[in-house]
C-alpha cells in the first residue's frame, strides 16, 4: 500500500504550460516499508479521485506493470532537481 505524503504544484520553471497541457502537481507516495516516489500527475485527475494528503494511493505501484517505470521517473526527477539545484548555486557564486 503507498500513501500520498505530499502533493505540490509541479514547478515549471521560467518555461510556461504549453496552450491546452493539463496543470500538474508533484505527487509523492510513501510505502508501508519506507520507500518512497515522486512523479507528476495531472491535477484534475487528483481532484476527480478526490485524493488528498494521508490518503492511500488508488494504485498498487508495486505490482503495476508500470511500477519499475514510476520508480525510474522519480529517481530521473530527484536527479534533475539535484542538477538544478547544484547549477543554481554555482550561478550565484
Amino acid at each position: 500500500m503507498w500513501k500520498i505524503i505530499d502533493i505540490a504544484e509541479a514547478d515549471y520553471g521560467c518555461e510556461e504550460r504549453m496552450p491546452g497541457e493539463p496543470l500538474m502537481v508533484l505527487v509523492c507516495l510513501e510505502a508501508e516499508d519506507g520507500r518512497q516516489c515522486q512523479f507528476e500527475v495531472a491535477e484534475n485527475w487528483i481532484i476527480s479521485q478526490d485524493l488528498d494528503v494521508g490518503d492511500e494511493w488508488p494504485e498498487d505501484i508495486d505490482s503495476d506493470e508500470d511500477g519499475e517505470a514510476v520508480v525510474k521517473q522519480a529517481e530521473f526527477m530527484e536527479n534533475y532537481f539535484d542538477a538544478v539545484e547544484e547549477l543554481e548555486e554555482s550561478e550565484s557564486t
